[in-house]
Formats: structure tokens, sequence, C-alpha cells
């Protein structure tokens, strides 16, 4: 059996739901994690997504932040603000559990913060927030269940994940401190579906409003699915849905997929 999962930053799930649904109906997803869903549970358009079949489960915040997983599959656990710094607000995690055909998996859908600027305590937020996502998936893995964590990480990785690095080295989302934490984070035994399917470099996920970033490809790859160990025997394919950016009001950064099959 082939399953589909996606990552999307929608930057506004009201503001972009005929987008949204657009896609939903060509690609048809089996689970799809969405992050700056930006409202309130009760303010998400939880109709569209049941009405096709699919269960939601989601940590809303009003205007900011906010993810959920949409799947057609029932959660067994599902875990809300798994990852947050000291009496943190901010709606930036989820975890469910699913099972199929015995076959049990764990998937967790974050946003991670921008941390810009980075002489303010917003940088600090991000690095201390990236250490408690190490520590926990860290635990989580000693359960040797297929496991993904997948979302907008704000982490360019490497300078192949960006048109032009010489623009981002003030930036949080490129700081050296930043990518050590990413490496850091990895190194505990995560894998890049990019890097595992060899995706050619100066590939990107998003692109910025401003400057004519998308007409001159100026972009970054900052949106991320990385796989346990015990979850990369089943990946079978990867791509990013570059289309989307060209669309009318459009996220700045675009759906990216991974499909496994757990025949």
């Amino acid at each position: 059996m082939e399953f589909t999962l996606t990552t999307w930053n929608v930057n506004g799930i009201r503001a972009r739901i005929e987008n949204v649904t657009e896609w939903l109906n060509i690609n048809n997803p089996d689970i799809l994690c969405l992050q700056e869903i930006k409202c309130l549970e009760e303010d998400f358009p939880k109709e569209i997504f049941t009405s096709k079949g699919y269960n939601v489960y989601l940590v809303g915040q009003k205007s900011f932040n906010g993810v959920a997983i949409i799947s057609k599959f029932s959660s067994i656990e599902t875990k809300k603000n798994i990852i947050c710094v000291s009496n943190d607000m901010q709606s930036r995690s989820i975890e469910c559990t699913f099972e199929i055909n015995s076959f049990k998996f764990i998937v967790c859908c974050i946003y991670l913060p921008n941390g810009n600027p980075i002489d303010t305590d917003k940088f600090t937020y991000k690095i201390e927030w990236m250490d408690n996502l190490k520590n926990y998936i860290k635990k989580e893995l000693t359960k040797e269940i297929p496991y993904v964590v997948l979302g907008d990480f704000n982490v360019i990785p490497t300078r192949n994940d960006v048109k032009n690095y010489e623009e981002w080295i003030d930036d949080a989302l490129f700081n050296k401190l930043s990518i050590k934490k990413y490496r850091e984070l990895v190194n505990i035994g995560l894998y890049d579906c990019h890097r595992l399917k060899q995706i050619p470099f100066k590939q990107y996920t998003q692109w910025d409003y401003q400057r004519g970033a998308w007409q001159n490809n100026n972009g970054v790859r900052i949106d991320h699915i990385l796989l346990s160990s015990y979850a990369t025997r089943y990946l079978t394919g990867y791509k990013i849905d570059r289309n989307e950016r060209s669309k009318n009001k459009p996220s700045d950064h675009v759906p990216v997929t991974a499909m496994l099959n757990i025949a």
C-alpha cells in the first residue's frame, strides 16, 4: 500500500482555502500537514476536509502560527504543543500516531520559529525551540517506530538550498548556529527525503513576496520532510510542487510531498 505525506505552509488557511481545495482535489494526499493556519480551532474550515473523508487534528492560534494534520487515517494518539519553550503560548507543533493494517507510524508537524532579527530574543527562542525539538524526537526514536517530522523548519541547510547564499549570511534562517542546531537534529538519526531521492541542487520551497523573488527564482529550501531510519526503507518518491507558487493569491511556500509504500 502506497500513501502520500505532504507538508505545506499555507500562510493563512482562510486566505488560501481556494488554492488548498483545488490542490487537494487534484492531488488527493493521504496526509496533509499544514503550518501557519493563523486561526483558532473553531475558525478552521474543517467541513471542507471532513466532507472529503479526512480527519482533522489541529492546534490553532489567533492570527499567528497554528499547525494541522489532515488525514484519511484516524489518529490513535494525538499530542499538541509537544515542543515549547518555558511558558510558551505559541502553537507550533502537533503529533499523530497512525496505524494502517498493523503498520504503526508517527507524524510530527512543526512550524519552527523564524528567529529574526538574530540579535533579539526571537533568535534565542528559535535556538531553544530547536534544542527542545531534538531532545523530544531523540526520545521518540527509541520507540523504534517509523517516525516522520515535517514542516516549515525555517532553516536553509546548505548553500545548495538557496540561490544567493551571500544575501542570507545575517539572516536567522542561514545563521551558523541555526544550521548547527539543524545538523544536530538530523544527526540523532533523521534523513532528509530531498537528499535521499538525490534531487538536484537549487530546488526551492519558498519564495518571498518582495523584490521579484518568484520571478527571479530567488528562493530557499526551508520546508523539509525528515524520516527516521525505520521509515526510510518505505520511501518511494518525493516532489516539490513549485507550480503552486504561480497561482493567484498563493502562499509564499509550496507543497512538498513524500510517497511511502508499506506493502
